[in-house]
C-alpha cells in the first residue's frame, strides 16, 4: 500500500500544484489553444476483502484551432479562390501510467473460463505447472514491453474543415474521428473509427462526464457534406459520405495480465495455455528453451503474415482496405429527425458481437497436407480474419414537446457476412478443435428516451435529467443445436446437423479440452436474441458546479448479469474538475457456469468492480 499511496500523491500533485491560468482557453486572433492535465486512478475490489490498485493514467491533451481561411482569404491578405472558409483543427494525447512502474505484481487469478482447467481456476492450474505469481503479472513481461505499454505519444486528430464558394460543400480531410447515430453505448452505427478496448474497454463511456472521444480509433479519411437544403416539407436535408484509403484498423485489444485488457491470456501465445504451445504444433521444429514448457514445440505466426486482433490478409492500402460510408439526414415536418445509412467496411468486432476472430483450413485431404506443410515451419494453419460486412442502418429521434416531454431515439442496423465459430464445421485442427467458421446476418437495434423530470424531493432548483436504452441483438436463421453434443458427432453426423454457432471465446486448449464435467468446451451457444437496458440519471446542484450521476446496466439474458454505477463531478473552480465513481460487476441469481456473452457484464468484467478518483486541471 505504500507505493499505492506514493502513487496517488504524486497524481493529485502533479494536477493541483501547477500555475493557475488567466482563462481556460487561450486565444490569440484567429488562433486559439486549449488543453487538460488529468490524473485517473483506479482501484479493483472484487469483493470486500481483497483490492488492487490497477491505473495510475496520467494524460496531456493539447488542441489548436486556427481559422487560417475566413471570407475567402488566409491571413486576412491572400485570397484563396474557391474557398469561403477553412478550419485547421489539432488535438495530441500523451500518456504515462505509472502503474507498470509501481506496481507490476498485479494479476487476476481467475479468467473468463473460470474453473474449466479440469476443476482449477487459471491461477490455481498455472502454479501446477510450475508458474509464479510473477509470470502471471505485470511483472513477467520484458522491461521493454512494459516500457511501450505504459506510455502513448499520439496525434489524436489533424484535419482542416474547408467550406467551398459558390456550392453548399463542406470537406473534412485528415485525422479525425466520424460521429453518427444516436446510441450513447453499444455502438450500431457509430463505427467510422474502431475502438481502443485498452484504454479501460467501454467503463468510462457515461456522459456527460466522458463519452467515446477517447476510446476511438482515429484514422485519416476524407468526409463529404454536401447540403440539400428544403426537399418537398422536408428540412435541413444533407447527404455525408466519407473515404477512408486505407488506414483502417481493428479494434485494439490487449490481454491479462494488462488490468484492463480482456479477461483472458493471449489465447495463441500465453505460456499457460496458448493455441502456439504444444497440440498441433508439436509437428514445428522451433522448441521452447526455458520455464514450465521446456522442450515442447511451438508455433510462431498465424498463417499468411496475418496477427490476431492487429492485421488480417490485406494491405493498409486504398486498394486493399478502403472503407465507405453514406448517410442521408432529414428532418420531417412533423419534427422526427431521421437518417439512412449505409456502410461497406471490414468487420472491426467492437459492438458486442460474439463472432470469430480466427479462421482455420477447412478439413480435407489437400489442406491437411498444406497444414503439416505450414506446422513444419512453425505457422499455426489459421489467419486472423477482417471480413467486409454491408450494413444498412436507420436512426431517428424525436421531441415530443406536447404529451410527454420527452425525446424518443432508435437505432438499428442489419448486418449482412458476419464471421461465428461452428462446431458442425470441421478443420485441420482438431485436438484441441478450432472449429471452422460459417457467415450470418444479424439485426441489432435501440430504443431510447431523455427526459428532464422536475424532482423536488431530490433537487428543488433544478431537473433531473433521465434517460433509459433497451438494446438487442439478433442472429438470423440461427440454429437449434446443443455445442456439447454437436461436437462429440463424427463428421457424418455433423455434416446431418449442418450448423451450431458457439461464441468467440468459448474455444478449449490444451488445457481445456472438455474431456471431464469439470471442464466442458463449447458452452457458450450463440443464442438467437441477446438483450440488455441501461437507465441513468443525473441533475446538477450549486450553480452546477456539483454533477452526480447514477445508473445500471442489465443483462436480463444471461444470468441476469448487472453493472450499477455513481459518479460525481465536482467543479472546483472553472479550471478544476474533480470526478468520483464507483462501478459494480453483480450476479443476484449467482456464478453458474462461466459464460462469455454478448455484454461482457457477467464474464468479460465478471470480479472488476471498482473504485476511481480523477482529477482534470483545464488550461
Amino acid at each position: 500500500m505504500a507505493k499505492t499511496s506514493r502513487a496517488l500523491v504524486l497524481a493529485t500533485a502533479l494536477v493541483l500544484f501547477v500555475p493557475l491560468p488567466g482563462t481556460a482557453t487561450q486565444r490569440y486572433g484567429p488562433v486559439e489553444m486549449s488543453g487538460n492535465l488529468q490524473s485517473q486512478n483506479l482501484v479493483r475490489h472484487p469483493d470486500d476483502a481483497h483490492f488492487q490498485f490497477i491505473q495510475n493514467r496520467n494524460t496531456a491533451h493539447l488542441q489548436l484551432e486556427y481559422d487560417w481561411v475566413q471570407a475567402g482569404k488566409f491571413y486576412d491578405k491572400y485570397t484563396i479562390p474557391f474557398i469561403e472558409r477553412s478550419l485547421l483543427f489539432i488535438k495530441y494525447r500523451g500518456v504515462y501510467d505509472s502503474i507498470y512502474d509501481t506496481t507490476p505484481d498485479t494479476l487476476e487469478k481467475e479468467d473468463v473460463h473460470g474453473k474449466a482447467y479440469a476443476g482449477h481456476t487459471l491461477f490455481e492450474y498455472a502454479k501446477l505447472r510450475g508458474f509464479t505469481r510473477k509470470d502471471l503479472s505485470l511483472a513477467g513481461l520484458p522491461q521493454s514491453t512494459r516500457d511501450a505499454l505504459k506510455f502513448e505519444n499520439e496525434l489524436r486528430e489533424a484535419y482542416t474543415d474547408i467550406r467551398f464558394r459558390g456550392i453548399p460543400l463542406i470537406v473534412r480531410a485528415g485525422r479525425q474521428q466520424i460521429v453518427w447515430g444516436e446510441s450513447d453505448d453499444f455502438r450500431m452505427l457509430d463505427r467510422a473509427n474502431t475502438l481502443n478496448l485498452t484504454w479501460h474497454l467501454a467503463q468510462e463511456v457515461p456522459p456527460p462526464a466522458f463519452g467515446w472521444d477517447e476510446l476511438r480509433r482515429p484514422f485519416w479519411m476524407f468526409k463529404f457534406l454536401y447540403e440539400l437544403g428544403n426537399i418537398w416539407h422536408f428540412s435541413q436535408n444533407f447527404l455525408e459520405w466519407y473515404w477512408n484509403p486505407g488506414d483502417w484498423a481493428p479494434a485494439k485489444v490487449a490481454f491479462q495480465p494488462r488490468p484492463w485488457g480482456l479477461n483472458i491470456l493471449d489465447p495463441l501465445n500465453n505460456p499457460v495455455d496458448g493455441g502456439f504451445i504444444a497440440g498441433p504444433c508439436a509437428l514445428s521444429p522451433f522448441v521452447i528453451s526455458r520455464g514450465p514448457n521446456k522442450g515442447q514445440h511451438r508455433c510462431l505466426s498465424l498463417m499468411n503474415g496475418t496477427t490476431l486482433f492487429k492485421q488480417g490478409n490485406y494491405q493498409r492500402n486504398p486498394f486493399d482496405n478502403s472503407q465507405v460510408g453514406v448517410r442521408y439526414h432529414s428532418f420531417a415536418p412533423f419534427g422526427l429527425e431521421f437518417a439512412l445509412v449505409y456502410f461497406y467496411q471490414r468487420w472491426g468486432g467492437d459492438d458486442g458481437t460474439n463472432y470469430a476472430p480466427v479462421r482455420a483450413l477447412p478439413l480435407n485431404s489437400q489442406n491437411s497436407a498444406l497444414a503439416s506443410r505450414l506446422l513444419q515451419k512453425g505457422i499455426f494453419p489459421a489467419e486472423y480474419i477482417a471480413p467486409y460486412v454491408h450494413t444498412i442502418g436507420l436512426s431517428a429521434n424525436y421531441s415530443d414537446d406536447t404529451y410527454t416531454q420527452t425525446v424518443f431515439r432508435m437505432e438499428t442496423v442489419y448486418d449482412v457476412g458476419i464471421p461465428f465459430f461452428d462446431v458442425a464445421r470441421e478443420t485441420v485442427i482438431d485436438r484441441p478443435a478450432l472449429p471452422g467458421v460459417t457467415n450470418k446476418n444479424m439485426w441489432k437495434g435501440m430504443l431510447a428516451f431523455d427526459r428532464p423530470t422536475w424532482i423536488r424531493a431530490v433537487n428543488k432548483k433544478s431537473t433531473v435529467f433521465l434517460t433509459g436504452q433497451f438494446f438487442f441483438h439478433y442472429v438470423v436463421n440461427n440454429p437449434s443445436c446443443e455445442p456439447q453434443l454437436v461436437a462429440m458427432l463424427s463428421s457424418a453426423g455433423k455434416r446431418r446437423v449442418g450448423s451450431c454457432l458457439i461464441g468467440g471465446l468459448d474455444l478449449p486448449s490444451t488445457a481445456r479440452l472438455g474431456t471431464t464435467a469439470d471442464s466442458p468446451a463449447f458452452r457458450d451457444k450463440i443464442r438467437d436474441w441477446e438483450t440488455l437496458f441501461t437507465f441513468g440519471a443525473f441533475t446538477f446542484y450549486r450553480g452546477g458546479s456539483l454533477l452526480p450521476v447514477t445508473g445500471i446496466a442489465v443483462d436480463p439474458v444471461n444470468q441476469f448479469s448487472m453493472e450499477p454505477f455513481w459518479m460525481v463531478d465536482y467543479v472546483v473552480r472553472d479550471d478544476l474538475v474533480v470526478n468520483l465513481a464507483q462501478r459494480y460487476f453483480v450476479t443476484p441469481r449467482g456464478h453458474h457456469d462461466p459464460i462469455f456473452q454478448t455484454w461482457g457484464l457477467g464474464s468479460l468484467a465478471q470480479g472488476r468492480s471498482e473504485t476511481s478518483l480523477r482529477l482534470t486541471y483545464q488550461f
